[in-house]
């Protein structure tokens, strides 16, 4: 059974790349656009979750922060991907387990999600 990712990303020509790659990788893929997106999270339960830190209403690093402290969703890997400078401390704060800088190499995320996926707990 395949893998699946939940990308949050607000930019639809990324998500659709993002998603794209993913695929071709052999994962199910299901998006979102915004930060309230802890609902879709809890419903479609995937294996992790890449987001971006900048959202049209607000920041990933909220949605990071629920996520984790979810019972239900908190065993999540989640991936924060970002253009700030400071993604590696937002990263942190919000309890992501990996982050990615704007912009990064496909063959990047592609060996980071297999790497989480295969060492979530």
């Amino acid at each position: 059974m395949s893998k699946k990712i939940f990308v949050v990303e607000d930019d639809a020509d990324l998500s659709e790349a993002i998603q794209m790659i993913l695929q071709s990788e052999g994962y199910n893929t299901v998006a979102s656009f915004d930060k309230n997106s802890i609902k879709g999270v809890i419903l479609h339960m995937p294996d992790m979750v890449l987001v971006d830190n900048k959202l049209k209403d607000g920041f990933g690093s909220e949605l990071c922060a629920a996520i984790k402290k979810h019972p239900l969703t908190s065993h999540i890997p989640v991936i924060m991907i970002s253009g700030y400078a400071d993604i590696a401390d937002i990263a942190k704060a919000c309890g992501a387990d990996a982050w990615l800088s704007k912009p990064f190499e496909l063959t990047e995320l592609t060996r980071m999600v297999a790497y989480h996926l295969k060492h979530a707990a």
